[in-house]
């Protein structure tokens, strides 16, 4: 499906009408001077032995010389000379003897550009001959046989694939670079640019260097950012489990169902889930799944058997057609982990009476989406393009930490799919998962 507001279609119109442009006109401009010319040298030719034959006669011819002065003596303009003056295709002539007086010709030249030679006659005597040409009447005629004439489609066929060419070379490397582009921002972060690119001495070649030191920061701050995760996760975990011995050993001292040491085991429940989620992210962010066919059905079927029996009252539509294909590439834990936090989400934030949907579509031919759609309020569109940013909450009096939608969208990413988030109209929101279909 083509798209002319790419930049291949821009650089090849651009360069294509702009060369085809340049040509016709070159071509046409040419194409004139040189019809021009040939005219030119036809009439001249033809004037010139028109000459030739009258000074002859009238060299010759007594008679002759005195009818061409008393035809000048009467002549007002060109107009009314006869065939001696004016023969089919030939323009009407001035003729000056060697001294410069006139002996054919009338009293007012007629319009057009004068072109004059000189001429020896037989006797050896020199004229000088004049005559006007005419601008040329069918210009536009010859225009029009040139645009649709063999030349024309030459033009167009070489003006076609230069430009192609020159797009080609364009675009091209700007397509591999997109493509390097999307591996990045898809977590791929030891994407190199290729040494091919790297070697050219453009701005393309600059921007492919640029691109490369840029992934090696990206991926060194990243690696550095999960490797301290995990650590200050993992340093935490024995301090914690610690602290809850100390509470219960306090509460069997001091008295069972204190406030204080309720509120203690609480916070270290909640430090640990948090802790749990943490690991969970930075182990995802470094996790390379193997893709196995795994059908999503059964496991969609499971959490919203789960939900139900954690809150019957909540309404959970399954819209799933049993004839519907629902075997792709992926893993299951990762792909119920991701299920699982969307729909906890998708609960936690709206009221008990919306309606949630969870229903499969085809992207494509080869890709499946797994949609959770709800009717609540729908989030502002900065808050969605930060609904996946670790430790982003929309309400801070719901529990959780920010991370169930960060978790879920590496889950995915794990699997060589993605996560999308949208409003719906005139309210709600949507969540599309998309996956590979395994056949």
């Amino acid at each position: 499906m083509f798209r002319f507001n790419r930049l291949f279609w821009k650089v090849f119109l651009s360069l294509w009408l702009s060369t085809f442009a340049v040509m016709m006109v070159t071509v046409l401009v040419i194409g004139e001077l040189a019809e021009e010319e040939n005219i030119k040298s036809k009439i001249d030719f033809k004037v010139r032995i028109h000459a030739e034959r009258f000074l002859e006669r009238f060299e010759t011819s007594r008679a002759f010389r005195q009818k061409i002065e008393r035809q000048n003596q009467r002549a007002k303009g060109y107009h009314q000379q006869n065939w001696l003056a004016h023969r089919k295709g030939v323009p009407a002539i001035t003729i000056f003897d060697d001294r410069g007086q006139k002996i054919l010709g009338g009293k007012k030249p007629p319009k057009g550009v004068e072109n004059s030679f000189k001429i020896r006659s037989e006797a050896g005597r020199e004229y000088l001959v004049s005559y006007y040409l005419q601008p040329l009447k069918n210009s536009l005629a010859r225009w029009q046989g040139l645009i649709f004439s063999i030349q024309a489609l030459l033009i167009l066929l070489s003006s076609t694939i230069a430009s192609f060419i020159v797009s080609a070379i364009v675009v091209r490397p700007m397509n591999e670079l997109r493509q390097y582009l999307k591996r990045l921002k898809s977590g791929e972060f030891s994407v190199r640019v290729g040494d091919k690119l790297q070697r050219r001495g453009d701005e393309i070649g600059d921007f492919a260097r640029e691109f490369n030191q840029m992934a090696e920061y990206v991926e060194n701050t990243l690696t550095g950012q999960q490797r301290l995760l995990q650590n200050v996760s993992h340093e935490l975990r024995a301090p914690l489990a610690r602290l809850l011995a100390a509470s219960g050993i306090i509460e069997q001292q001091v008295a069972s169902g204190h406030p204080a040491i309720g509120r203690i085991q609480l916070e270290c429940q909640r430090l640990n889930v948090l802790i749990d989620e943490l690991l969970t992210l930075a182990r995802l962010q470094q996790q390379v799944v193997v893709n196995a066919p795994i059908d999503v059905r059964p496991i969609i079927e499971k959490l919203v058997a789960d939900s139900h029996f954690s809150d019957a009252q909540r309404p959970i539509e399954l819209a799933i057609a049993q004839q519907h294909n629902s075997l792709v590439l992926g893993s299951a834990a990762l792909l119920e982990r991701a299920l699982s936090n969307i729909l906890g989400n998708t609960l936690k934030h709206t009221a008990e009476h919306s309606k949630v949907q969870i229903r499969l579509a085809l992207a494509d031919n080869s890709t499946l989406q797994i949609i959770i759609e709800d009717d609540g309020p729908g989030v502002t569109d900065e808050q969605l393009a930060r609904l996946c940013e670790p430790f982003y909450r929309l309400d801070t009096n719901v529990d959780g930490h920010g991370l169930g939608l960060g978790i879920a969208r590496q889950a995915m990413q794990a699997q060589q799919g993605s996560l999308h988030i949208e409003n719906i109209q005139p309210h709600g929101l949507r969540v599309m998962l998309s996956l590979k279909l395994a056949v």
